[in-house]
């Protein structure tokens, strides 16, 4: 996915929820599984230390979730689909298909780059910039 694409902001802050969090998982058709055990081998290979990967939960749904396993909760954090979710979860509002291919391809840049690095070190970037509200009232502005 390129830069100027209108998603591109939601998919790299997904991107980076999927590479930062250390304990996920992603309920998604059969055909996902493969993509899901690559996912968790570009992790292990950029992020040694890491002890947990991506875990596959089969559905039949045409739509991806993606939940934050460290919370007591296990709360959704990325939604692949069409149906709008709750507004703290980051829509992808995209074909299955389209959306976990462009996670998956910015997850890759992301760990080749080196994130997500020394959080929490000086000149690190800060965490929690990313509003889900205000980008989709802007995007909602630009369909109309």
């Amino acid at each position: 996915m390129q830069m100027n694409h209108p998603l591109w902001p939601v998919v790299r802050e997904s991107a980076r929820r999927v590479v930062r969090i250390e304990k996920i998982s992603i309920t998604a058709p059969d055909e996902y599984t493969s993509d899901i055990i690559h996912l968790s081998g570009l992790i292990g290979d950029h992020i040694p230390q890491r002890s947990t990967f991506p875990v596959h939960r089969k559905s039949e749904n045409e739509e991806i979730w993606i939940y934050d396993d460290t919370r007591v909760q296990s709360p959704p954090i990325i939604y692949i689909g069409k149906t709008e979710p709750q507004i703290d979860v980051c829509w992808i509002e995209l074909p299955i298909n389209d959306g976990f291919n462009a996670i998956m391809e910015s997850c890759e840049q992301l760990l080749n780059a080196g994130y997500p690095g020394c959080v929490g070190c000086d000149e690190s970037i800060q965490e929690g910039r990313w509003d889900e509200e205000i980008f989709r009232a802007e995007r909602k502005k630009l369909l109309k």
